[in-house]
């Protein structure tokens, strides 16, 4: 258990550690000049059995970012507040952060009771039960102690390690990607670079790489500590220390994040679950500028209020933080905000989305649709998404979920959801949004041709432009309605495929020549004499469009039917060592020239290719 000390400056913090542990956690020379803690410190103590880490923390407001570094939300929260002095600013704004970052569980701890009389210890108490009422330590335990005389750190003790006891610190195996938020970086002799923190997910082992979110570089993981002990892994909650090489020491800081390579996905913005400080200073107001503390990690943005136009203290709204530098952050990450001037902590909360919801705008639409991403169940949330957004990138989703793509693949039949494959890219969705975008194209297709019956049918842009249906799943439902054989598609245009357009007189009289077994590959002056030349061009043309008959070049034209015999006959011809014209005219029983102009023609639309005088297939017609 590590255990995250907090409370005013002065308050004997860093005494009450050195009491327990018997570590001095000021390390600094001008820590102990001055008598004020500055930097974090670590110490460990075998309390009745428990391994207890403690996390010291300065108390003075000037070092609140070094407090808000050593907080994690898997600890357990001691506060401490002066018996003889009672809370005092740092104490509230303390017990803040620590709720704004989801700490749980604590215990409250009255310190120097040897300076305070029975009036006095009354009061501290009642003046510290008023701060904490509605907080996660109003009914905590309480215990009074004084590290100079030794009076109640037995009790201390006690209460540690049935904490301990009572929490569930076993690993959890789970498919999440890891990351740690560096809080120290430091050079040991013997044994080179050490990194430490506490991982936020996922879990390590040595020999393990990893990559430096900020600079991209790569780093292995040569030896790894966990509660100043060697081990093989590390999970969520442990506080570790890794020995890597790869990177120097110039090139850490603290906020760093240490993470695998596939979970390196940076971000400007982050949408949260907000809710500001019982105490806050004044009202909330869009586009407020924010320092925002992410981990160790601090950063400058702005906030944008998505479902209210102010937020009073203890009100809750939806919000996103615009950052001024990219961040790696994932779903139920905390985030801490503070003022632009960093002098109050304004509130806080889980990230809810890092980009799925960026382009809506501030409407009811992205409210409900960021309080879908908000559900805990990872499947359950993205369902509820998908009624809100019909197409969600699922590399994008995979990201904010901090998990490989397959296992969000792996789950998907179960939710009605299916991934889309187009080009590239997978996009999920709803299989019902699938049916209902097939039903309206279907229905659009039909309504065409009812309204134009001589027409060969829609076209794929007058579809785009009538419809809603985003032109990734419009690509998908109409790959899928030709290969169900509802529709054929023709040069960018629908139709049914029991749809015939009605045909002109001169037409029927052209397709009826072209099917003829002594006419399947005339030129437009063969076909003269059985029609007149403006009437020849104008039902060829029109015939074309419908995809009855193609142009293989300016004079010879050839019913449908015909090009895919053409096509079957050179894959039957298909040898490694090709095929010539002679083969195919042999073949295929047609004359020299019409072959010529047919090969050529496949050439040309990559069916075959041309190798000297022989030809291979290379496509599948």
């Amino acid at each position: 258990m590590i255990v995250t000390l907090a409370g005013h400056v002065d308050h004997g913090k860093t005494a009450l550690v050195r009491a327990l542990t018997g570590v001095d956690t000021d390390r600094l020379e001008i820590e102990k000049k001055r008598g004020l803690t500055i930097e974090l410190g670590f110490a460990y103590a075998e309390i009745e059995g428990k391994r207890i880490g403690f996390v010291d923390v300065p108390g003075h407001r000037k070092f609140i970012r070094n407090m808000i570094a050593g907080v994690s939300r898997q600890q357990f929260a001691m506060l401490v507040v002066a018996a003889d002095e009672g809370p005092m600013p740092q104490t509230a704004e303390h017990l803040d952060i620590l709720e704004t970052v989801g700490l749980t569980q604590g215990i409250v701890v009255f310190s120097r009771a040897d300076l305070a009389d029975d009036e006095r210890r009354a009061k501290t108490k009642a003046d510290t039960q008023a701060l904490l009422q509605g907080s996660f330590l109003e009914n905590t335990e309480t215990v009074c102690c004084a590290s100079s005389t030794g009076e109640g750190l037995a009790e201390v003790k006690r209460a540690l390690a049935r904490a301990a006891r009572n929490l569930d610190v076993s690993p959890t195996r789970d498919s999440t990607y890891f990351r740690l938020c560096v809080d120290r970086a430091f050079h040991l002799s013997g044994t080179g670079l050490v990194v430490t923190g506490c991982p936020h997910s996922g879990h390590v082992q040595v020999g393990a790489t990893l990559t430096s979110s900020r600079t991209g570089r790569g780093l292995r993981v040569r030896g790894l500590r966990v509660a100043d002990r060697d081990a093989d892994t590390a999970h969520p909650g442990d506080r570790t220390a890794l020995n890597v090489t790869g990177i120097e020491l110039k090139e850490v800081r603290r906020g760093d994040w240490l993470i695998a390579r596939e979970a390196n996905q940076p971000t400007q913005h982050l949408s949260l679950a907000f809710r500001t400080v019982r105490r806050l200073p004044k009202s909330l107001r869009q586009w407020t500028s924010i320092h925002v503390h992410h981990g160790a990690a601090h950063l400058t943005g702005r906030l944008r209020l998505v479902d209210a136009r102010t937020l009073d203290a203890g009100e809750s709204c939806l919000v996103d933080c615009l950052l001024d530098a990219p961040i790696v952050a994932k779903w139920g990450d905390r985030v801490l905000v503070r003022d632009a001037a960093s002098e109050s902590t304004l509130g806080g909360g889980p990230v809810i989305d890092i980009g799925i919801a960026e382009r809506s705008r501030r409407t009811r639409g992205k409210s409900e649709l960021l309080r879908a991403l908000a559900k805990d169940n990872a499947l359950d949330s993205l369902a509820a998404a998908l009624t809100h957004k019909r197409l969600i990138p699922l590399r994008a989703f995979a990201s904010l979920r901090n998990v490989p793509e397959s296992s969000v693949l792996d789950r998907l039949p179960k939710a009605g959801i299916r991934c889309l494959k187009v080009d590239a890219e997978q996009h999920l969705t709803l299989d019902r949004t699938c049916h209902e975008a097939e039903a309206e194209v279907l229905r659009r297709v039909d309504h065409w041709h009812q309204a134009h019956p001589d027409a060969q049918g829609l076209s794929l842009g007058a579809l785009r432009q009538e419809s809603a249906i985003p032109a990734i799943l419009m690509r998908h439902v109409v790959a899928q309605l030709v290969a169900s054989k509802e529709i054929d598609i023709h040069a960018g245009t629908l139709r049914r495929q029991t749809f015939e357009a009605s045909r002109s007189e001169q037409e029927r009289d052209l397709l009826r020549v072209l099917q003829e077994p002594s006419n399947k590959t005339p030129t437009l002056g063969d076909l003269a004499g059985s029609l007149s030349p403006q009437a020849l061009l104008t039902a060829a043309k029109r015939l074309e469009s419908t995809g009855d008959l193609v142009f293989i070049n300016a004079r010879r034209l050839l019913h449908r039917e015909t090009l895919e015999d053409a096509i079957a006959l050179a894959k039957r011809l298909d040898t490694p060592q090709g095929f010539t014209v002679r083969d195919f005219r042999d073949i295929s029983g047609f004359g020299r020239n019409a072959c010529i102009d047919m090969l050529e023609y496949l050439d040309r639309k990559g069916v075959t290719q041309r190798l000297g005088d022989r030809r291979r297939v290379r496509l599948p017609a």
